[in-house]
């Protein structure tokens, strides 16, 4: 629901609650007037405080959104970091697969011959 729809019920909704209120009190019309009066301004009053409410909520919101940035990329900068880290300490564990991988070729090389001049 958006803001202005729930706003627009908002008010509709005061302003009906006031009018059934007004046709349908018991007491003298100063007496209404004087109440209207003051629901008007309590109305007014939560209404201010309703709007203040929603720009804090804004605020907050846009605090939230930018720390959230901040956050973000700080972490996917540590995770670069990171992953560089590793492929440097990696390296040479590599260098050593790849011998060791190198030599058992070798070897298997050297078994596939020695069966095929056995048979």
């Amino acid at each position: 629901m958006s803001g202005k729809t729930f706003l627009s019920g908002f008010i509709i909704g005061g302003l009906a609650a006031a009018a059934a209120t007004i046709f349908t009190t018991p007491v003298s019309g100063k007496e209404a007037r004087k109440v209207c009066v003051d629901n008007s301004k309590a109305f007014l009053k939560e209404f201010k405080d309703l709007k203040e409410d929603l720009i804090e909520i804004k605020d907050s919101i846009a605090t939230a959104s930018k720390e959230g940035k901040s956050v973000i990329g700080t972490f996917v900068d540590d995770i670069k970091v990171a992953l560089e880290q590793w492929k440097i300490e990696i390296k040479p564990h590599q260098e050593q697969l790849k011998i060791e991988l190198n030599e058992i070729e070798k070897t298997v090389s050297e078994l596939e011959n020695d069966l095929k001049q056995q048979q």
